[in-house]
């Protein structure tokens, strides 16, 4: 299980020591599918790391994406936390190494023995109120050969400071390598470690036409409540190493609503970042869509185009995209201690919110632990609260609705933040927010104290969040009833059905799906854990039939269709 760190900057910008060109990074792993943290594992600034050193193996599955370039021309970090106070600066050495050779070898022996030395240099550890990159540039590159690389760095303080900085890390499966740090300037004692940052390397850039979908920023679930189209927006980097001018990117939306779009970007440095908005399309059938945004064929087109699915709902909202039911398994929390894990939203239009459904992790310890659901309003302040449940261990893995006592009246175009209250247990550690990690880092979650406060937001991905607001509905569809408590807002479509079939849609965690005729009988009974369904009536009489859904929590939903 992950435990939460808080962070409290977002914004990351990137230093580099000597860039003379813009270069193509690429971060190892990629993607980063185990994130943490660590104030070990890099140099912190810290008195403790008057001198730091650190070994590692970089396996060839780390470095795909560069295992045809024949050279690395730069060598970097990414830290979620820079130095509150400072300054704090020394001496950085790396080396670079090609092996064949995807494990750890050198043990707790610190050796450069046959490793180039690409970078020596000052190193002023970051300060400020930002998460940052940083990258340092070779005097000449290093010839990559492809496969494996064993990577070691030096640090030697000159100038510490009283706290420390933080490195996004992660887990590797094995002992990759070996780190150590001494508080006075004699070698430090290394020990074996799984734990590793994320390396960037850089590569010289050699394209004149490369540009890149970054992300696709739009709900997993749209409202249909809500009477407002859908807004798409892209982030769009221009990663040639000369400015593009006028070049077009699309959108397209198929499934239940069809729609495209096209903007045009007048111009675009390189290495820059810029956010298209396309013409808003309208929500007017509820089921599911595919959301896709690309760019014309350049240099390299694999990130030509993100794809996104997304549902439009009755009466839900999140980031959470759709079709990944039973799959927020990983638990995120503050371990022993408390907090809030929120969802950042607004509404288009004045709504009003009636719960919360929030995903439970499977990890063991969560049962008989209380949990509730808080709304906060822009500054982090507690606006409500909803009933509190103890969790059972049927309840592990799946998604449960917490319900405001009061029904909360939104401000149309207002941020509020909503989630799960974590609070402390006697002798108890446990991460019961369950998440999945998604293809894209869907960055609009935080943390804040459990009384209300600070809003810090989350730079490291721990994947969508199981966090989903529920608002009163003005749509339905012909015969349904709707249990208040049921797990979200599902359609069948079409109807009536074609060819004697519909499908199912909007469907979360485990449900059964039985099919009545008008005299009560059972003519069909499907038990699925999938987003869709299909339901075949083919071999019965024309007519109108009942679709009941019953999820795994007893709630119910019945459906009329046809069956022409």
């Amino acid at each position: 299980m992950k435990k939460i760190t808080l962070v409290i900057f977002a914004v990351v910008v990137s230093i580099s020591a000597g860039l003379s060109q813009v270069n193509n990074i690429y971060v190892a792993p990629t993607p980063n599918t185990a994130p943490g943290t660590s104030g070990n594992r890099g140099p912190n600034g810290g008195a403790g790391h008057t001198v730091m050193r650190a070994m590692y193996n970089v396996p060839a599955s780390n470095l795909t994406p560069i295992s045809t370039s024949t050279a690395i021309s730069s060598f970097g970090f990414a830290l979620t936390n820079t130095l509150q106070t400072g300054p704090a600066s020394g001496t950085l050495t790396v080396y670079l190494q090609n092996t064949s050779s995807s494990t750890y070898t050198n043990g707790t022996t610190w050796t450069t023995a046959g490793m180039t030395q690409v970078y020596t240099g000052t190193y002023t550890i970051p300060t400020g109120s930002v998460a940052t990159n940083v990258d340092f540039t070779f005097p000449s590159n290093f010839a990559y050969t492809g496969g494996a690389l064993n990577v070691a760095y030096e640090y030697t303080a000159a100038v510490t400071a009283g706290g420390v900085a933080i490195y996004q890390c992660f887990v590797d499966a094995a002992a990759s390598g070996a780190t150590g740090a001494a508080a006075t300037v004699v070698a430090p004692t290394l020990a074996t470690t799984a734990f590793r940052p994320l390396f960037r390397f850089g590569t010289p850039n050699t394209y004149t036409n490369e540009i890149s979908i970054e992300h696709l920023a739009s709900p997993g679930k749209f409202p249909q409540t809500f009477g407002t189209p859908v807004v798409v927006m892209a982030d769009v980097r221009n990663n040639s190493n000369i400015t593009k001018t006028n070049f077009p990117v699309g959108l397209s939306v198929t499934g239940v609503n069809t729609f495209t779009n096209v903007q045009f970007i007048g111009s675009l440095a390189p290495g820059a970042v810029t956010t298209v908005t396309f013409a808003s399309y309208p929500a007017s059938t509820q089921g599911v869509n595919t959301v896709s945004v690309g760019l014309l064929s350049d240099e390299n087109n694999a990130n030509n185009t993100v794809v996104k699915s997304q549902s439009i709902t009755c009466d839900v909202w999140s980031y959470n995209v759709p079709g990944a039911a039973g799959s927020y398994t990983a638990g995120v929390g503050f371990g022993a201690g408390t907090g809030i894990i929120s969802s950042q939203f607004q509404t288009p239009v004045a709504s009003t919110l009636i719960s919360v459904r929030i995903a439970i992790s499977t990890d063991a310890n969560n049962t008989s632990k209380p949990a509730y659901g808080v709304l906060l309003n822009a500054a982090g302040a507690v606006i409500a609260q909803t009933n509190t449940l103890t969790i059972s261990p049927g309840m592990l893995g799946t998604f449960q609705n917490f319900v405001f006592t009061t029904p909360q009246s939104l401000t149309s175009g207002t941020t509020y933040y909503t989630g799960y209250a974590q609070q402390a247990v006697s002798g108890s550690t446990y991460y019961p927010i369950g998440t999945q990690t998604p293809a894209v880092n869907p960055n609009n979650y935080f943390t804040h104290p459990l009384a209300g406060g600070a809003n810090n937001p989350l730079t490291t991905n721990f994947g969508y969040f199981g966090i989903e607001p529920m608002f009163t509905s003005t749509c339905s569809s012909v015969g349904v009833k709707l249990n208040e408590l049921i797990a979200n807002t599902i359609s069948v479509y079409p109807n009536p059905a074609v060819n004697g079939k519909s499908t199912v849609a909007g469907l979360e965690g485990t449900n059964t799906i039985t099919v009545y005729n008008m005299l009560g009988q059972a003519v069909l009974t499907l038990t699925s854990d999938k987003e869709t369904v299909s339901i075949d009536l083919i071999n019965q009489p024309v007519g109108n039939y009942l679709v009941k859904i019953t999820d795994s929590n007893k709630a119910t939903k019945t459906v009329k269709i046809i069956n022409q």
